[in-house]
């Protein structure tokens, strides 16, 4: 059987989740059940760190690194914030609003989903990177994948540890699901290894490396971008998984882009 890891994004800590075996328990019979008969041929297991970025403020409200990545996020959608002034009030739901309108999305959900990413991505790169990368680095060696597939933060946490083991894995296919990897400044520029001439590289211990994204997932970065500035990657034609919510894992993993990708491996 195919053997394959995956890895997933933020907001994935559970209350139930009482110890990381739980979490990735919980996690492998969610995607086994959204990728459905698409999953026979497979023997998955799932990396789980959540636990590693869970804030104890559940408040929704965004320190000043945060509200910085969003500045990046919001310029990479072309918003204009030279007449803004600072991060006054209202100024996080007018970019989220700006971004809505470029993406076709709800407004409200836009803001929320801003609030619940970026100040994990934040916590990832300010203190939890090491323990999350050897949380995932364990699984890779443990499972030794023939396929990773990866989805929003959770690319950026494979991308990295996939080439510290450049040496160690051989990987047919890397499938990322809704990536901010391409995220300049935010994410794109303080990525391991560093970019080199503004270009990442396609981990050396990967094959092929398939990238998927909504026209409407806002989290990712606009179409084509990630092709643009990393090398060796594959970006799969423009698909709708679901018209409110276009970041939903399970919802990339039920959608038959993601099923011709794991057939072509």
């Amino acid at each position: 059987m195919t053997r394959v890891l995956g890895v997933h994004g933020v907001r994935n800590y559970k209350a139930a989740d009482t110890t990381p075996y739980d979490g990735s328990v919980r996690l492998r019979t969610d995607w086994l059940a959204a990728l459905g008969p698409n999953a026979t041929a497979l023997q998955l297991e799932t990396a789980y760190y959540a636990d590693l970025l869970r804030s104890q403020k559940q408040s929704g409200e965004l320190d000043d690194d945060a509200l910085a990545l969003v500045e990046q996020w919001a310029l990479a959608w072309d918003v204009d914030l030279a007449g803004t002034q600072g991060h006054a009030t209202g100024w996080l739901r007018w970019v989220c609003g700006k971004v809505a309108e470029r993406t076709g999305q709800n407004p409200a959900l836009v803001e929320k989903t801003v609030r619940l990413f970026f100040p994990e991505v934040t916590r990832y790169f300010a203190a939890g990177r090491t323990a999350v990368r050897e949380r995932v680095r364990k699984a890779m060696l443990r499972h030794r994948p023939d396929i990773v597939i990866a989805h929003s933060l959770g690319s950026v946490v494979a991308y990295e540890t996939l080439h510290e083991l450049s040496e160690e894995l051989d990987v047919r296919l890397f499938l990322t699901l809704g990536s901010p990897l391409a995220l300049p400044h935010a994410i794109f520029h303080r990525l391991d290894p560093l970019p080199s001439e503004g270009r990442g590289t396609k981990p050396p211990n990967v094959r092929r490396w398939h990238n998927i994204a909504d026209v409407g997932d806002f989290v990712a970065i606009p179409k084509g971008e990630l092709a643009r500035v990393f090398s060796g990657v594959e970006e799969l034609p423009e698909i709708n998984i679901a018209p409110v919510w276009p970041h939903n894992v399970l919802d990339y993993l039920k959608h038959s882009a993601v099923a011709e990708a794991l057939a072509s491996r």
